[in-house]
């Protein structure tokens, strides 16, 4: 049927009518009482908006009924409410629909127009059925069912089959307990003229399965009770509060606790576990003048700097400490905050309860300073005491004179077992310095390193005959100190070497994933315990322990600079050191 003859009143009300439609506009109740009144015969249909300036489409609805009770009236509300579509339902509405509806308003006033005969009743069910697409009943004050409505879809949510629901009372087809609560919201809904919701089961459909029920007075006589399936929601609902109360004590347990703040609404949310960390009451409202109050005053100025900084679009990342009940305790604070067209939206934020972590900082700090200072002693010691040992031993090789070849090979043991705890010493001062830092790599050319560190090699030790293959240039990445780990590798394959002329290969090569440098010697091998606490395989003990610094401060230099260290058995005796190390990637 053509849509020629339609009243449209209030906004938006025409824009979302048909094309093919053009219907007179207005905008106000009053005006569209004029029109009605000197246009009797010339509208076939009305389409209102519920807010209007001068009243609602409710009222204009009444006003229409009083002379027009067959014009049809489609009602457009901004958004679906069962109060007011009970409300239009007993005014005589024709239609009911919200403009938050997925549906064609000019179908729906087409087949209102074209319905236009139908009864008062068969109207008022129709109507339910769409205002409401769950299913529901008309009730009196009595609670006996006076309509029913319900889509094909729905009979399953229903208590009874639908045709004995008709003219029951309430209490003859629902569970007495269901039968209780759902009278209760009748009769509260009618009492106050407010719409009531009540949650309960029906037997036989599972401990879980759920509904809902909404009453909402239509008069005083008379409610519409709507039902619908809410399982779903229930356990979604449950699965929520178990993630809350799980998350919750996660962050008891792990000392955390985390916040939201909301600049626009000024609003801020914590956690239970921050309202603990910072000695507040969940009574208090959480405001970042609260927080601040809690902040020791020592660290005030500071965290307020850092926030106001934070907000500008700096990191929020921030330690200080807090004062609860007397006590003070340090926390950690991080947070990331949401930035539209350079002002802050929303910030989302974690505070850690670090107090524990702190303290044990601070024993290691006083740990690692006494045995920074018990070293220092040691190697001073060390080394005074060494001097004075080859002082001494210079002294008497000169008293003892020539010839004395027991003297002379005694003196000679304590020469070198002097300058071996020299050398140790040094090894402790380098120790020292790699343990305590040395972590930033560089970009460091290994095969121009190991062909200078074996060039200086090989004028030290003529006796030894060496095999290089080494590119012109390959790089890696590792520290400063990586020179003093291959001067290690290679000093242990020299000073182990026991042949009359020791054999000791140097390779340097591009494996792909990484560059390998390897120094492989015939010497007598490193005994399997010492090679294996070496490259982490084996426990280290109180006597089995390897019997130098030297590879140890390799294994430290390699491990900061991100490669391994590997040793391995050579095919004919003696051992390969492998140092692998991540390669440069070149433009």
């Amino acid at each position: 049927m053509a849509l020629d003859r339609i009243l449209a009143v209030g906004d938006g009300v025409a824009d979302a009518l048909p094309s093919s439609v053009d219907p007179v506009v207005v905008g106000t109740a009053a005006d569209a009482r004029r029109h009605l009144d000197a246009n009797a015969d010339a509208i076939d249909g009305v389409v209102t908006a519920y807010d209007l300036p001068d009243g609602d489409g409710l009222g204009l609805l009444e006003w229409i009924r009083v002379d027009r009770p067959d014009l049809p009236v489609v009602l457009y509300p901004e958004h679906g409410s069962e109060r007011i579509a009970s409300e239009a339902v007993a005014a005589g509405v024709t239609d009911y629909v919200p403009r938050s509806a997925d549906v064609d308003l000019g179908e729906r006033l087409r087949e209102a127009v074209r319905t236009r005969p139908d009864t008062a009743a068969a109207r008022r069910f129709r109507q339910l059925r769409r205002a409401f697409p769950d299913v529901g009943f008309l009730v009196d004050a009595d609670g006996r069912c006076l309509e029913m409505f319900a889509g094909p879809d729905t009979p399953d949510s229903l208590p009874d089959d639908p045709e004995r629901i008709g003219g029951s009372r309430h209490e003859a087809v629902l569970p007495e307990s269901v039968a209780d609560t759902i009278w209760a919201a009748i009769d509260c809904a009618i009492e106050t003229g407010a719409v009531r919701s009540v949650e309960y089961r029906l037997p036989d459909r599972g401990d879980e399965e759920w509904f809902e029920a909404r009453v909402a007075p239509v008069d005083a006589e008379t409610a519409v009770v709507v039902t619908r399936r809410i399982t779903d929601r229930k356990l979604a609902r449950r699965d929520l509060r178990r993630k809350r109360a799980h998350l919750s004590q996660a962050q008891e347990i792990a000392s955390f606790g985390s916040w939201y703040r909301d600049f626009e609404a000024d609003t801020l949310w914590w956690s239970e576990t921050v309202y603990d960390i910072f000695g507040c009451s969940p009574d208090d409202t959480p405001t970042h003048d609260l927080f601040l109050s809690s902040v020791h005053p020592a660290d005030r100025e500071r965290v307020r700097r850092r926030w106001d900084a934070a907000i500008e679009g700096e990191p929020y990342d921030v330690e200080h400490r807090v004062c609860v009940d007397g006590e003070v305790q340090w926390v950690r604070e991080v947070a990331e905050i949401t930035f539209d067209d350079g002002r802050p939206v929303e910030a989302v934020g974690v505070v850690n309860d670090i107090t524990d972590r702190k303290a044990y900082e601070r024993r290691l700090e006083s740990h690692n300073e006494r045995l920074d200072v018990l070293q220092r002693i040691a190697r001073h010691d060390i080394r005074n005491r060494m001097n004075v040992v080859l002082g001494c031993a210079a002294d008497l090789r000169r008293t003892i004179g020539s010839g004395d070849s027991d003297r002379e090979a005694l003196l000679d043991c304590i020469d070198d077992a002097a300058q071996r705890l020299l050398d140790i010493g040094r090894q402790l001062r380098d120790a020292e310095r790699i343990v305590a830092g040395d972590a930033d790599r560089r970009p460091i050319d290994v095969a121009s390193l190991a062909t200078d560190l074996v060039t200086e090699f090989a004028a030290d030790n003529p006796d030894c005959e060496w095999f290089v293959a080494v590119p012109d240039s390959l790089r890696a990445w590792a520290t400063a100190s990586l020179p003093l780990a291959i001067t290690n590798v290679l000093e242990n394959a020299v000073e182990h070497a026991d042949a009359t002329r020791p054999r000791i290969a140097v390779v340097v090569d591009d494996c792909g994933g990484h560059v390998e440098l390897r120094v492989v010697d015939d010497g007598p091998g490193i005994p399997e315990v010492e090679r294996d606490i070496l490259v982490g395989e084996r426990e280290r003990s109180q006597v089995v322990h390897p019997s130098g610094l030297g590879l140890w401060l390799t294994r430290w230099i390699v491990g900061n600079s991100g490669g391994r260290l590997d040793l391995a058995d050579g095919r004919r005796g003696g051992t390969v050191v492998t140092v692998r190390l991540d390669p440069v990637v070149e433009d």
